[in-house]
C-alpha cells in the first residue's frame, strides 16, 4: 500500500510541475562564421528572388506560401493599415486581379542576418503594371521589409511591411 501511495504522490507531483521547455538553440550573428552567415544570405537572396518572380506571375496562392500563416503574423500595408495573413492576402489578391502584367525592377536589397534563424530583408524597387483595362501604371518607389524566421527548416516571412508612392500613369 505504501508503494502505491508513494507512486501516486510522485505521479501527482510530476503532473503539477511545469513542463520543461526545450529552447531552440539560436546562434547570434556574432558567434557565426563568415561562411555560415554567407550561406544564410544566399538562402534568403534565392528565396526573395523566387518570391518576386512569383509576384510577377500574379499568382497570389503561390506568393502567400512565402509567409507564415499564423495568428502572430503581422503586415503593415502600403496604405498604412495593419493586417494579418488573410488581410495581406486579400489586399494583394485584389490588386493582382486588376492587373494583366506586372514587372518588378529591384533597385536595392539588404540582407541583415540577426541570428541563424532570424533575418531582416529590406528592398526597394520599381514596379510597372498593365491593368486589364490596358492602362499602364508605374510605381516609382516601393520599399519593404520582411522578417524571415526559420521554421521547421524553412524560411518564412513572419512580418511584412511595404511602403510605396502612388502610381503614375504611363503613356
Amino acid at each position: 500500500m505504501l508503494v502505491v501511495v508513494t507512486a501516486l504522490f510522485l505521479f501527482a507531483a510530476g503532473c503539477s510541475s511545469p513542463a520543461k521547455e526545450t529552447d531552440a538553440k539560436t546562434t547570434a550573428v556574432s558567434a557565426m562564421t563568415p561562411e555560415q552567415k554567407q550561406v544564410i544570405e544566399q538562402e534568403i537572396s534565392a528565396l526573395t528572388k523566387a518570391f518576386f518572380t512569383d509576384v510577377e506571375k500574379l499568382d497570389i496562392e503561390t506568393c502567400m506560401t512565402y509567409f507564415e500563416n499564423t495568428p502572430d503574423f503581422q503586415a503593415v500595408n502600403p496604405d498604412g493599415t495593419l493586417g494579418d495573413y488573410n488581410a495581406l492576402k486579400k489586399l494583394n489578391a485584389d490588386g493582382f486581379s486588376q492587373m494583366k502584367t506586372l514587372s518588378v525592377v529591384p533597385t536595392k536589397e539588404v540582407i541583415r542576418v540577426l541570428t541563424d534563424s532570424l533575418v531582416l530583408y529590406t528592398f526597394s524597387m520599381e514596379q510597372n503594371a498593365t491593368l486589364k483595362t490596358g492602362q499602364k501604371i508605374k510605381y516609382e518607389h516601393v520599399a519593404g521589409t520582411m522578417l524571415f524566421t526559420k521554421i521547421n527548416g524553412a524560411w518564412k516571412a513572419t512580418f511584412y511591411h511595404e511602403s510605396g508612392s502612388a502610381p503614375v500613369a504611363v503613356k
